[in-house]
């Protein structure tokens, strides 16, 4: 997709209009056009303006030779550099991303509806069956998120679950191209902090749940919370869809300062859960809102995704789609790779495959696991966690962990951090647990050996990556190695059981 050709003064223009101090215009005259905006000095092409954006571990600026060498056209600086280019200086580069990215993208957020979702857990499954709602209401619907960005039978990678502002705009534009005329776009946290949302306005934003995470970038809770509860401010939704199951999702509904839908199993929800139940064939979702009582069918496993339903239920009627129409979207969405990706059975040990990362995740995946388990039959947990994120939870998985029946301790990508520390510090939230736990390094044998161990009444869960199929042990992305769980938990189950046994690719997910 070739971007179109935008002047300087339009550049100029549009960063004047953000907030925060005078822009300044540092050469170039009004006939000069720049075409895309791009962030890093080695995706530069010629007619690029580049940003050089100040980040945690290294300064824009420092590159704008490279991206002039590169072929950009111009600079975004926030104070001047020695390089012979025309340069826009303002404020802060980074608050320019969205206004500017959007810009340079063709403002394509003005030709979708839009809707975000946010939340510790639940954003890509809410996500994917969102899109199945609007897809079935006859929209063709786009989705940027965790698994990267699909539009029809297209897609493409992303790096982050919500892109740099630049890109997240690109991929807009993308859709856009393709016939869409909705967007889902999950929304982290992190995201929200650092802007990349600026310059998109939602129809609706929902809100699938709340717990402790990504503090080692947030520092607090409260900022955390805050974070995510930006994507219901005034100027960024029409209107809120909030799972009310915790407290936090009760302040966010109460302080929101947009009309809100309330969605939980309380009394006072908007759209109550009445009741549910779940298996191996699915889940069966009851649900009642100001129109009476409504059932909703999905292939999605486990008792997780009660919420995410409702809340997907509960964002297409705020966008208007009829409830029969919903029901049927719902029905024939097909799972996230790496939720809850469940694989052998009929005989053989059940393995189901989750990204589930979070402590409340993992009581979840495991309450799952428990639920497919045959007469007699014992959850074999496979465990680890990331390597330079979010240390203080360690000891909740290992808490979580403590009702599985046997816990294999393994590595899941140190990222140069020691792998035996990671797996101790795990294993003090096990301390006491009537649980057998074992420590094997190893994640590939890990996997082997649980499932290995489980008898046909068993399930081996394999937490922590999901989808993932790259793992890192060193602080050097290009030392990764292929390592995909499904993939390994597939083998061990040919090799035990002599039978091929195709991975599902799509079950359910309950962390993102």
């Amino acid at each position: 997709m070739r971007l179109p050709p935008v002047t300087w003064s339009d550049v100029e223009r549009r960063a004047g209009t953000v907030p925060g101090g005078p822009v300044t215009r540092l050469g170039g005259d009004d006939g000069l056009t720049v075409r895309g905006l791009v962030t890093d000095s080695r995706r530069v092409g010629p007619g690029s303006l580049f940003a050089c954006v100040r980040g945690a571990a290294s300064d824009g600026h420092r590159f704008a030779a490279a991206a002039a060498r590169a072929g950009a056209a111009a600079l975004l600086v926030d104070r001047p550099v020695d390089v012979g280019l025309p340069q826009l200086h303002v404020p802060s580069v980074r608050a320019q991303l969205g206004p500017l990215g959007a810009l340079l993208a063709g403002d394509p957020a003005r030709r979708l509806r839009l809707a975000g979702v946010t939340g510790s857990n639940g954003k890509t499954t809410t996500s994917t069956l969102l899109r199945g709602v609007l897809d079935a209401a006859g929209t063709r619907a786009g989705v940027v998120g965790t698994l990267g960005a699909q539009v029809g039978t297209r897609s493409r990678g992303t790096s982050l679950t919500t892109p740099e502002a630049p890109e997240l705009h690109e991929l807009l534009a993308w859709m856009v191209e393709a016939g869409a005329q909705r967007a889902v776009v999950e929304a982290s946290s992190i995201a929200l902090d650092m802007g990349r949302i600026d310059g998109l306005t939602f129809d609706v934003a929902v809100f699938t749940g709340f717990e402790e995470d990504h503090l080692d970038h947030h520092g607090t809770i409260e900022h955390y919370w805050a974070s995510k509860a930006r994507l219901f401010e005034r100027d960024r939704t029409t209107a809120g869809v909030v799972v009310v199951d915790d407290p936090w999702g009760r302040r966010l509904a109460d302080q929101a300062p947009v009309p809100v839908t309330r969605v939980g199993s309380a009394e006072d929800a908007d759209v109550r859960v009445l009741g549910w139940r779940t298996g191996a064939g699915g889940t069966e979702v009851l649900l009642a809102d100001d129109t009476g009582g409504h059932r909703l069918h999905s292939p999605l496993v486990g008792r997780v995704h009660v919420p995410n339903l409702a809340a997907a239920w509960a964002a297409g009627r705020v966008l208007g789609v009829p409830a029969t129409t919903i029901a049927d979207g719902l029905a024939t969405v097909a799972p996230p790779r790496g939720r809850n990706t469940v694989l052998g059975g009929d005989g053989r040990p059940t393995v189901v495959v989750d990204y589930a990362h979070t402590p409340r995740a993992l009581a979840a995946a495991i309450a799952t696991a428990s639920d497919l388990c045959g007469p007699g039959g014992r959850v074999h947990l496979v465990l680890g966690a990331r390597g330079r994120r979010d240390r203080y939870k360690r000891q909740g998985l290992g808490e979580s962990a403590r009702a599985a029946d046997v816990v294999w301790l393994t590595n899941e990508g140190s990222h140069g951090e020691d792998p035996a520390a990671i797996m101790a510090e795990l294993r003090v939230g096990l301390l006491g647990a009537a649980a057998s736990v074992r420590t094997v390094p190893d994640r590939r044998a890990a996997i082997l050996a649980a499932v290995r161990a489980a008898g046909p009444a068993d399930v081996a869960l394999v937490v922590g990556r999901g989808h993932e199929t790259r793992m890192l042990d060193t602080t050097d992305p290009r030392d990764a190695v292929h390592l995909d769980d499904a993939e390994v938990a597939n083998t061990a189950l040919i090799a035990e059981h002599g039978l091929p046994v195709a991975a599902d690719d799509d079950l359910a997910e309950q962390a993102s």
